[in-house]
């Protein structure tokens, strides 16, 4: 009862204070300061949270940052157009070194000289705009003086007027790039032909592949007939024909017998004098002496004769 009676007491002590008194007895709610970012990313400590940057801060903060980006972007490309002449890639070749490093070497060649190129060009479009204003008053001025001598029968008009012609200057000639010098840095292949079965007669002749940067030669050719083109292609296939048989071998119960022409005579003459059951030495294929009987020498030397015949005939 005692303990009721004291909290009772207290609750109409604090509904007896003011608001005012109330809340002088709260906590106080300490917030911290609102930051903002600077343009590096460091808070900025103190700033108020409704501070908003003006419009010429942030055209200020725009321009540096594009600045900054072109020194970027211009450092880079220097960076990777390294200045060199196509003398020094000459040099290369001439001292052997690897084709790859030579390779290397003409690439940077080439794209120093388009970025010189391009300057001199954006150079030239800039002489061509000013030779063509002189250009064009120039014309003009000799129009009016060749105007002026047409009305010649009339002093008054050309009384104070100009009689001089004056000359007319040209445009400025368009920079372009040497390939000569370029090309004398091309890798260089020999195109095979096959000489024999050429049907046109032609030079030697060059040709320049500009993009894989290649010197192709090709050799002199000449026109042959047809009966002559058939002639070879028949000598060639019973060359190649002859080969494959004189390396043909056949297998027969795991043993490896050798099937050229001279091996299967072997093998008829030897069945010519063996009987049914008997055996003889054979010399395989790798060097290795076994006995084989008549019936395992008989399909030997019948396989032979059938890959044989399959190379003897041309493919239809």
């Amino acid at each position: 009862m005692e303990q009721n009676d004291q909290s009772s007491a207290n609750v109409a002590d604090t509904g007896a204070l003011t608001p005012e008194q109330t809340q002088d007895t709260q906590p106080e709610n300490t917030q911290p300061e609102s930051t903002e970012l600077d343009s590096t990313g460091s808070a900025a400590a103190g700033t108020p949270a409704h501070t908003v940057d003006t419009p010429e801060t942030q055209d200020a903060a725009l321009q540096t940052s594009e600045q900054e980006g072109d020194e970027s972007e211009s450092t880079s490309d220097e960076a990777q157009i390294t200045p060199i002449s196509y003398e020094e890639v000459q040099t290369k070749m001439a001292l052997r070194h690897s084709q790859s490093e030579i390779d290397a070497a003409l690439e940077q060649a080439i794209a120093f000289e388009q970025d010189q190129h391009v300057e001199a060009y954006q150079q030239w479009e800039l002489e061509v705009v000013i030779a063509q204003a002189k250009r064009d008053d120039a014309l003009a001025h000799n129009a009016t003086v060749t105007a002026a001598e047409n009305r010649a029968e009339n002093p008054a008009v050309n009384e104070g007027a100009e009689t001089t012609l004056v000359d007319v200057p040209e445009l400025p000639q368009q920079p372009k790039i040497d390939m000569a010098l370029r090309r004398s840095c091309y890798r260089t292949e020999y195109v095979e032909v096959d000489l024999e079965l050429t049907t046109q007669t032609q030079a030697q002749r060059k040709e320049y592949d500009d993009a894989a940067h290649i010197l192709r030669i090709y050799p002199a050719t000449q026109a042959h007939s047809a009966e002559y083109i058939a002639q070879v292609q028949r000598t060639r296939f019973k060359a190649s024909r002859a080969r494959k048989v004189a390396q043909q071998t056949v297998i027969v119960e795991g043993m490896e017998f050798d099937a050229d022409e001279l091996s299967q005579q072997r093998m008829a003459r030897a069945l010519l004098l063996m009987n049914e059951t008997q055996t003889t030495m054979w010399v395989l294929a790798n060097n290795e002496v076994v006995q084989v009987s008549k019936k395992q020498l008989f399909e030997a030397c019948k396989q032979a004769g059938e890959q044989q015949s399959a190379l003897w005939v041309p493919a239809i």
